[in-house]
């Protein structure tokens, strides 16, 4: 199966940077005063996209009192946010200490520290940090929404502050009002009401899904816009769909405009100016091409931290489409299950599979293309991976569709990919002997 590295939207970077410096935030004491507007006297407010970004905004402005609309391009509400598991990272929460993890602000600032590298505005972490707690609670407050704990690490659990689980929140999966479901952008990606937790424990029966189906139940990122959708139309909050925005003269001069309009990885220019390349597979929403950064660049606004994204690496399905795109497929448990190995050209191990999907994307940036659609590797997997595990949307008890390549012999497949003979079964030998001795050089 083919590997593309990918954007799903533009970020920071994360990455373990033990004994590095991190930059010093920018002192706002003289602009704090001027740059600031008291939301309490804010009469108006206009939010561009409708990401879980967007939708927070607009659900804490209208529970300050100000008359609220959001403004999103496409046909349907949530963008990106749809798309995804819909898990937040929110250190110190209040469902880590029944689960036996204890987590303090302090650790979580001394992870951030340790692992943000770029140029990260300090100053804000640590107001997220001081906030996250508060934030999961107002969350499940205000909206239908409750959140569950996830057993899962921190992507450098090994760094200062750093913990094994339970820092990530997940949206409970909820039935949704018939209403409201309709307009909430679909998730070709995973049409089936499953958990992000399911993925990684195993996924349910089949009875069970069509049961949850039966109710409207929604699950990762599609209940969690929901929720925040429903709380925000409880609220007067107005909204409209299929209309782009590209200025602010488009909109009352009255107004106070939050710009949450994604990334702009749908730009194949912008990613060469700001990243240095294009980006041949792209998981985000179609319609991200940087519209908020080009609003934002009319009123003079400073920019920061452009080199970097949120990586990830992706694969393509032939015939999913997305919006009448190709939809591109992030590989995030496939890639990491017994039995499967990611390769390069050469038929070589390039990365450790399990790795967190921001650095593996990374590792398949500077790799040569090898086809037109931007392939630079392979996923590997033998026939019990194939009968015991789901592949994206295909079932492991479904037929194998007819692009899986497949052989009866490393010697096939190597034929079949163009990979050095003899290589595939060197580097095959090479990963067991280590999973036998449970050691990953990589």
């Amino acid at each position: 199966m083919p590997l593309i590295f990918s954007i799903s939207k533009i970020r920071g970077s994360s990455t373990c940077r033990s004994g590095l410096t991190p930059p010093k935030s920018p002192d706002r004491s003289a602009t704090a005063s001027s740059a600031t507007r008291d939301l309490a006297v804010v009469q108006e407010v206009i939010v561009l996209g409708s990401g879980v970004a967007g939708l927070t905004a607009a659900l804490a402005a209208a529970e300050a009192g100000a008359a609220v609309h959001v403004i999103e391009q496409a046909d349907f509400f949530g963008g990106t946010t749809a798309l995804s598991g819909g898990v937040a990272w929110m250190p110190n929460n209040h469902l880590m200490e029944p689960n036996g993890v204890d987590d303090s602000n302090a650790d979580a600032l001394k992870y951030l520290r340790e692992v943000v590298a770029g140029e990260a505005d300090f100053d804000l972490l640590e107001v997220f940090v001081r906030d996250a707690r508060s934030a999961a609670l107002w969350v499940e407050e205000l909206t239908p929404l409750h959140w569950d704990s996830l057993p899962y690490p921190d992507y450098f659990p090994e760094c200062l502050g750093g913990r094994l689980g339970h820092r990530s929140l997940e949206p409970r999966g909820w039935p949704v009002p018939e209403e409201i479901a309709r307009q909430i952008r679909p998730a070709p990606n995973v049409p089936l009401p499953v958990g992000y937790g399911e993925l990684l424990a195993g996924m349910p029966p089949r009875q069970e899904l069509e049961r949850r189906q039966g109710r409207g139940i929604l699950t990762m990122g599609r209940a969690l816009v929901a929720g925040l959708f429903s709380a925000a139309v409880q609220r007067g909050v107005g909204f409209e769909a299929g209309r782009r925005v590209g200025s602010l003269s488009d909109l009352p001069e009255s107004s106070s405009v939050v710009l949450a309009t994604g990334g702009f990885e749908r730009s194949q220019d912008l990613c060469v100016e700001h990243l240095g390349r294009e980006i041949p597979g792209v998981t985000g929403v179609p319609g991200l091409r940087g519209d908020g950064l080009a609003i934002a660049g009319q009123v003079g606004a400073d920019m920061g931290n452009m080199k970097e994204a949120w990586w990830c690496p992706s694969t393509v399905f032939p015939g999913e489409l997305i919006d009448g795109e190709q939809l591109f497929r992030l590989l995030l448990t496939e890639r990491a299950r017994p039995g499967s190995l990611m390769v390069d050209g050469g038929g070589r191990r390039f990365v450790n599979e399990s790795l967190n999907y921001n650095d593996a994307g990374r590792a398949l940036v500077q790799m040569p293309r090898l086809r037109p659609d931007g392939a630079v590797g392979w996923l590997i997997f033998d026939s019990s991976y194939r009968r015991r595990y789901h592949l994206g949307t295909i079932r492991n008890d479904a037929p194998d569709p007819e692009w899986l390549i497949s052989g009866s012999s490393l010697e096939e497949i190597e034929s079949e990919l163009g990979i050095p003979v003899g290589q595939l079964e060197e580097t095959v030998l090479e990963f067991n002997q280590g999973a036998s001795r449970g050691v990953d050089t990589r």
